[in-house]
C-alpha cells in the first residue's frame, strides 16, 4: 500500500512539472505597446468651425522607429487613437479616419464633433478643460478668425489652431460672431 502510494505522488509531481515545463516554453513576452506620450515628438491640433459641425483634425509626429512599429499595426493603432479620443473629449462625434503620412511619420487623426454649438456660440470647455487650458488664462493668440496656442502638453511640444468662417470674439472657452 505505501508503494503505490508513492507511486500516485511521484505521478502527480511529474505531470505538474511537465505542465510547468510546457508552460514556460511556449510563453511568449507580450509585444509592447506604444504609450502614446512617451513616443510623440510633436502634435498639431486644428479644429475649423463650419456651421454647427467642428472640423477636428489631429496630427501626431514620431521618430522613424517608433512610427515604423506603429505602421506595423495600422488598424489597431487607429483603434486606440479614436478610443483615446473619445475617452479624452466625451463629446458627439463621427466621420472618424486615420492617415499615415510616411514621409513625415506622422498620423492624421479626423473627426467631426458635434452638438457645440449653442444659439450662437461655440462650447470648447470639452476640449479646453481636459486638455487643462484657456483661452484667455493660456492665452490663445487671437486674430479676427483665428485662436491659436503653442507650448508642452505633457511634456509634448503642441500647436492648436481653431479656425472660424467669420470675426470673432471669445471668453474663456466660448466663441461667437463678432
Amino acid at each position: 500500500m505505501k508503494g503505490s502510494g508513492q507511486i500516485v505522488w511521484i505521478t502527480i509531481t511529474v505531470v505538474i512539472l511537465g505542465a510547468l515545463v510546457i508552460g514556460l516554453w511556449s510563453y511568449q513576452e507580450p509585444s509592447p505597446t506604444l504609450e502614446v506620450k512617451e513616443t510623440i515628438t510633436k502634435r498639431i491640433i486644428t479644429i475649423e468651425a463650419e456651421g454647427d459641425v467642428l472640423h477636428y483634425q489631429e496630427t501626431l509626429f514620431r521618430d522613424e522607429r517608433k512610427f515604423s512599429e506603429i505602421l506595423a499595426d495600422e488598424s489597431g493603432f487607429s483603434s486606440q487613437q479614436i478610443e483615446k479620443f473619445k475617452k479624452t473629449y466625451k463629446v458627439s462625434a463621427d466621420n472618424f479616419s486615420v492617415e499615415y503620412i510616411k514621409e513625415k511619420n506622422s498620423a492624421l487623426l479626423r473627426c467631426d464633433v458635434h452638438g457645440k454649438f449653442t444659439g450662437n456660440w461655440y462650447d470648447f470647455h470639452w476640449f479646453l478643460n481636459p486638455l487643462d487650458l484657456d483661452f484667455l488664462d493660456s492665452p490663445f493668440d487671437k486674430s479676427e478668425r483665428v485662436l491659436s496656442w503653442k507650448g508642452l502638453i505633457d511634456g509634448i511640444p503642441t500647436r492648436i489652431v481653431l479656425e472660424f468662417p467669420f470675426p470673432i470674439s471669445n471668453c474663456h472657452a466660448h466663441v461667437w460672431r463678432k
